[in-house]
């Protein structure tokens, strides 16, 4: 039977790293702090919890009537067929985008020299 589980807790851990999931603070996908943190896969659109976690994931993040769920040994998935996790993965998907426009709008800042308080050590 151990055997069994960790064959199980394997191919979640394998799933998780090809689907390209992050974890993450259940804030970064717009929940409440109390709920956590998930594990969300924007390739695949789902958010998953571990069991310690689905309980206020379910409370505070708003997820206890989500009917698109799957549960895997130790790990909750939620689909994005349903709006309250679509919604989630979309603020996700947001802040990303957000931080990365930041991220580049600040190395085209620092090319063009506006940042004179910053060295430029390759000069």
């Amino acid at each position: 039977m151990w055997e069994l589980q960790d064959q199980i807790r394997n191919l979640v851990d394998e799933y998780f790293e090809d689907s390209g999931a992050a974890r993450v603070s259940a804030e970064a996908v717009g929940l409440d702090h109390r709920a956590g943190y998930v594990f969300v896969s924007t390739d695949e659109g789902w958010i998953a919890a571990v069991a310690g976690n689905v309980r206020s994931l379910e409370y505070y993040g708003g997820f206890e009537y989500v009917d698109d769920k799957l549960s895997i040994g130790e790990i909750t998935f939620y689909s994005s067929d349903s709006s309250r996790v679509a919604d989630a993965i979309e603020y996700y998907n947001d802040e990303q985008q957000r931080k990365e426009d930041a991220e580049e709008q600040q190395r085209r800042d620092e090319k063009n020299g506006l940042y004179p308080d910053r060295r430029d050590d390759a000069n």
